[in-house]
């Protein structure tokens, strides 16, 4: 599903790093807490390879770091581990507190993501408290699950119960997943994305953090997209995905849209700070689309994915950039 031409798009790297600011912040909207956020991890064996730097358990602590731990309505966590079966790291409880469940985390077993959603899940919703809106899971994987269809069951429940579900796939050369799992994650509000290799891990974490862990958090309809991630989303003639990026001054960037089916796609360009359109392009025989664009000065850039037709229609979309840029972005008041 996405090849490794998509993959080389993405490589345009600097050796020196950037510290650069969200713009976007001021317009993110800050939780006041009383989330419920599941954070469910792989501890398959092929994570041996593929993370061998655990990157995904900084990652899991990362987000844990993000929520709110004080105030009248704190957050609230649970963290749970799945290879292949799952398990219950840190029962629902203070943020503050599940840092060392992290650290139970190994690298062994087969990959069954659909019990790690399904024990969240359980988690989640046990008690009288109210889930719908206020609650969301992050799954770190970088696997096919075992079974595709009862992963399907459990976003589909997830959704049912207004929990928002987002994936975080490390596997740069594997396929991720089929369309039914991809469509009931899109559904269920959350992000998909995958990634060249696990340092692009904090981007995601950021991209979801601004996002919105859970539905009460950011109604926008615009998404951060950031170098190295590949996210999935789908459009029809009645609904645009509209994604932004904020560069700074002569930041060599490149697009790339990757229909997921047989539709046409318009890909759109513009320099907001600007007020012009840069470019568009259609998706060609293969399904791609590219833009390059180096802006002269910093400005915030959106790119926005359409179709005519009326049928939903599946596509990812990733930027390169010239600059090793590492994000600070918004996290909520604490």
């Amino acid at each position: 599903m996405f090849t490794k031409a998509l993959a080389s798009c993405l490589l345009l790297t600097l050796s020196t790093p950037v510290l650069a600011q969200d713009p976007n912040c001021n317009t993110a909207v800050a939780s006041n807490g009383g989330r419920k956020i599941g954070i469910v991890v792989d501890s398959s064996g092929s994570m041996e390879s593929n993370d061998p730097n655990d990157l995904r358990i900084t990652a899991g602590k990362s987000l844990t770091s993000s929520l709110v731990t004080g105030g009248s309505h704190p957050d609230q966590v649970t963290v749970v581990d799945f290879d292949g079966s799952a398990t219950l790291l840190y029962p629902l409880g203070d943020p503050a507190r599940a840092g060392p469940s992290f650290d139970l985390i190994d690298s062994s077993g087969g990959t069954y993501i659909a019990g790690g959603l399904e024990t969240a899940i359980d988690e989640l919703t046990k008690g009288q408290a109210t889930t719908a809106g206020v609650t969301g899971i992050v799954v770190l994987t970088d696997g096919q699950d075992s079974s595709a269809t009862l992963l399907v069951e459990q976003l589909n429940r997830a959704q049912g119960l207004g929990i928002r579900v987002s994936f975080g796939f490390l596997s740069p050369e594997s396929e991720p997943s089929d369309p039914a799992v991809l469509a009931a994650i899109i559904a269920t509000g959350g992000v998909f994305s995958t990634f060249q290799n696990s340092e692009a891990l904090q981007n995601f974490v950021n991209a979801v953090i601004t996002l919105g862990l859970t539905a009460v958090d950011n109604s926008s309809s615009e998404k951060l997209l950031l170098p190295g991630l590949t996210i999935v989303g789908n459009v029809s003639s009645t609904a645009t995905a509209t994604f932004v990026y904020s560069p700074i001054s002569g930041e060599a960037l490149n697009f790339t849209v990757q229909a997921l089916d047989s539709q046409s796609l318009s890909v759109k360009l513009q320099d907001k700070t600007a007020s012009t359109d840069v470019k568009t392009e259609s998706t060609d025989a293969n399904g791609f689309a590219s833009i390059l664009y180096t802006p002269a000065v910093a400005s915030k850039l959106e790119l926005s994915i359409s179709t005519t037709n009326t049928t939903t229609s599946l596509f990812s979309v990733s930027l390169g950039s010239s600059v090793n840029r590492t994000f600070n972005l918004c996290t909520p008041n604490k």
